[in-house]
């Protein structure tokens, strides 16, 4: 559905029979009503509604609604309007000329129409039309609808490319630009052969981004809308929702932009909670793929759904990836003078001096750093310059912790791990000195990432795994820096065919990343041994397919893993590194401890520390007694003790009451457990 407003004016017919202004004003009232039923009907064929929102004698203004795959232009609505007063001489109606024909978005069409319904001189089925239209659908609790018309009519190629590099745009995008360019191409709307992914840091630096590719995808006549319907805030609930697949039919012949983040934050359960939602989006995506454009978006740092969704229509749509890019500082400066002359007046107080200034001491920066330091700057702007009366008002400030949320700060400071840290700065360094010989262009020395972890429970081998993703995104080893988590559950199916397709849908999800197959021998254990064997297969295909692109860990107990992997030499000869966890000793489970303390607010005495390690010299000669997740239940359960000591303190309970332990607070039930030496019975 294409929404536009235009104006006409034309010349109306004297009647004869009317006397005096007053009868004249009566009978032009009494033809508008007629005329507005009319024209809202239907035009041609009834595809072109027609609505009249304000008029006086010979000027009309007007909302048109098109249902179909052809741009409504000022010639074709001309004879439209020609063709229906000459059909309709009742009206007196003739010499029509169409003015100011613009394209709009569906809620300003609404708001007009709305405006005109309260008024008493037009006369059309209001209800039946804003539903026929889809006009209510805009409004919805289980996601958010805003609406955007790309600004640009035509691009060149040329001014393509320079609009890609303002806006810092990787060269992901001058590629497709060559193919959306490419005269090969047939310039006619037909359906959408491809869709889009765009991969950036903020939302606004990848709407930005899609604006420019329907500009381009505009102009060569692959969409006849420069509407961008932009649905954000997905909710779990957002499944079999009825206005959700209604905006998607509407905009056929245009684009639908969806943030796939979600509404909460990402965590445990985000993926287990959105599964009905991804699984009706991405049905419901495949019904009208045809004719509306899908632009997803993936935020870097909050994937949300993403990874699900597009593993899930990857089969069925032709889906091409694109990145946010990074520019130097003079181009991060161009583009942030950019973002200031179309925000707020007060933005435009800031000299080059001061926004060289903001910009850091960085040497690059992507589109979202732009964003975040215009977003900054508006905030100081309101408080310093705007309003100057609150210059020197200081921030509230919290006493707390800082907390370092660094992936290679966090993974530095873990306890041991020395082959761990030594193996990912090889990597790091690798990968720099690549990117030198790409520079000098020399040849690219390929190098397979894919890694065996062994040890037993507790020792980390999950949590390095995940940092190890972060580490290595962060300094462009890897492109989303994305940690798919998966077992033999999620690899091996019920029925002989689906176990392949599963394989390769969780590759597809952790491109860019790390997917971490966790007790990877059970995948050759069990009833169906030719299942686990299909996914092994299969595994090692795509790891050949993937080596760019993922990197695979598997993990599990070194003895299994090592059987496993003798067992299967293709796949043994595709990991790289073979790394093992060994046990913690007691005093780096000491050291961990204090750590895991630390970071929740607890201050630990000298008088604890030495009591906790004696516990744990006590428990590390126990088998599997499970090292980090040891300490961390530990802790756990001393605060539970420690807690329902406070509340029993009479008096006034101070901080460090709070914050500190007492060594009868580790009388636990999880030391109990192990210094029982019965087989058998219940601990008291």
């Amino acid at each position: 559905m294409l929404f536009y407003k235009f104006q006409i004016t034309c010349e109306l017919k004297a009647d004869k029979n009317i006397g005096n202004s007053i009868e004249m004003k009566r009978a032009f009232k009494f033809h508008l009503s007629d005329l507005s039923a009319a024209l809202s009907e239907g035009i041609d064929g009834d595809k072109v509604r027609v609505l009249i929102h304000r008029a006086r004698q010979n000027v009309f203004q007007m909302l048109v609604a098109v249902d179909g795959f052809q741009e409504l232009t000022t010639a074709k609505l001309t004879r439209l309007l020609e063709k229906f007063f000459s059909d309709r001489e009742d009206f007196g109606i003739k010499n029509v000329k169409v003015k100011d024909l613009e394209e709009i978005t569906a809620m300003k069409f609404s708001k007009i129409f709305d405006r005109a319904n309260r008024s008493e001189n037009f006369n059309f089925d209001y209800f039946q039309i804003n539903q026929d239209l889809g006009l209510d659908c805009l409004e919805n609790r289980t996601f958010r609808l805003t609406e955007a018309i790309c600004p640009v009519k035509r691009l060149s190629f040329e001014s393509a490319k320079k609009d890609a590099q303002t806006l810092l745009a990787d060269e992901t995008f001058k590629e497709e630009f060559e193919r959306i360019y490419s005269k090969e191409n047939v310039h006619h709307f037909y359906g959408q052969p491809v869709h889009y992914k765009i991969l950036a840091g903020n939302t606004n630096a990848a709407l930005s981004l899609s604006n420019l590719l329907v500009a381009t995808l505009y102009t060569n006549k692959r969409l006849v809308s420069r509407r961008l319907n932009i649905i954000t805030n997905v909710t779990d609930n957002c499944y079999d929702e009825s206005d959700f697949e209604r905006i998607l039919e509407n905009a056929a012949g245009g684009t639908v932009v969806i943030e796939l983040s979600g509404e909460r934050v990402n965590t445990g359960q985000f993926a287990h909670a959105y599964e009905q939602v991804v699984e009706f989006i991405a049905e419901t995506v495949k019904r009208y793929q045809r004719n509306t454009l899908c632009i997803f978006i993936e935020l870097v740092d909050k994937p949300g759904f993403a990874p699900q969704l597009t593993s899930r229509l990857q089969d069925d749509l032709h889906i091409i990836e694109l990145h946010e890019g990074a520019g130097n500082r003079e181009t991060a400066l161009r583009y942030l003078k950019d973002l200031m002359e179309t925000s707020d007046s007060s933005m435009s107080l800031y000299t080059d001096e001061e926004l060289l200034e903001a910009l850091g001491d960085k040497l690059t920066f992507s589109a979202s750093d732009i964003y975040g330091i215009r977003e900054k700057l508006f905030n100081s702007s309101l408080k310093n310059k705007t309003y100057p009366a609150y210059r020197e008002i200081d921030r509230l400030k919290v006493e707390t912790e800082e907390k370092n949320n660094d992936a290679y700060s966090d993974f530095q400071e873990m306890i041991g791990l020395k082959e761990q840290k030594a193996l990912i700065e090889q990597i790091i360094a690798a990968h720099r000195v690549q990117k030198m010989r790409t520079d000098m262009n020399l040849e690219k020395q390929k190098t397979a990432l894919h890694m065996s972890f062994t040890g037993t429970p507790g020792t980390a081998k999950t949590t390095v795994a995940r940092l190890i993703a972060q580490i290595l995104a962060r300094d462009g080893v890897l492109k989303t820096g994305r940690f798919v988590e998966c077992g033999r559950a999620d690899l091996v199916a019920k029925y002989v065919g689906w176990t392949a397709k599963a394989v390769r849908d969780k590759f597809r999800e952790a491109r860019g990343g790390v997917l971490f197959i966790d007790e990877a021998y059970s995948l050759s254990d069990g009833e169906h041994m030719t299942f686990g064997d299909e996914a092994i297969n299969t595994i090692v295909q795509e790891m050949e397919n993937h080596r760019d692109d993922v990197i695979v860990i598997f993990a599990g107990y070194p003895d299994k893993m090592k059987d496993f992997l003798n067992r299967n030499e293709g796949l043994r000869s595709r990991i790289a590194f073979h790394v093992n966890f060994p046990d913690y000793t007691p005093d780096e489970l000491t050291e961990i401890f204090k750590l895991m303390a630390r970071r929740r607010g607890f201050e630990i005495s000298e008088e604890v520390a030495e009591h906790c390690k004696q516990i744990f010299k006590r428990v590390a000669k126990k088998k599997n007694f499970g090292n980090g997740r040891f300490v961390r239940t530990l802790l756990e359960q001393a605060w539970l003790k420690q807690a329902q000591r406070i509340v029993q303190l009479k008096g006034e309970v101070t901080k460090e009451d709070l914050t500190g332990f007492k060594v009868e607070d580790f009388d636990v039930n999880i030391d109990k457990k192990y210094r029982d030496e019965r087989k058998l019975g219940f601990v008291r």
